[in-house]
């Protein structure tokens, strides 16, 4: 009984690493945070992943409309990583009002067409986390 509780054992690991090494963020991603704020409406972005290599690149962006007049928006992702199926980036943009910048920092988990995690933006000495989820676009 033992020998085949451990051949389990292997092979379900087996099975875990195979999985493991399959994570594909290649492709675009409908993002949309959330928060506990009850007056932060859900905002989506879109983000575009590519790997170059071992090196994980790409862009978010989004479409801001102000008084009528929506303005298209997009950033480079920095310091962009995969690890397993742990994902992590920054995007830093000019603050749309006023001076400085915002910097978001973003950490998640890909599983299939799903990424979910939490970021921190930092603007004016000021910073805040929420939840983010994206789900992969199907083209």
């Amino acid at each position: 009984m033992i020998p085949i509780f451990i051949s389990f054992l292997v092979f379900t690991g087996l099975t875990v690493g195979a999985q493991g090494s399959t994570v594909n963020p290649i492709g675009t991603w409908k993002v949309t945070y959330s928060s506990t704020n009850a007056q932060m409406h859900p905002t989506e972005y879109t983000l575009k992943l590519e790997m170059a290599g071992s090196t994980l690149t790409g862009t978010i962006s989004n479409v801001s409309t102000v008084n009528g007049n929506s303005r298209f928006y997009e950033w480079p992702l920095r310091e962009a990583k995969l690890h397993g199926s742990e994902i992590s980036f920054s995007v830093t943009h000019p603050f749309e009002v006023g001076h400085g910048e915002v910097t978001s920092s973003y950490q998640g988990k890909v599983n299939g067409d799903t990424i979910k995690g939490t970021f921190k933006e930092s603007l004016l000495e000021h910073s805040y986390a929420r939840n983010w989820t994206a789900e992969r676009v199907k083209e």
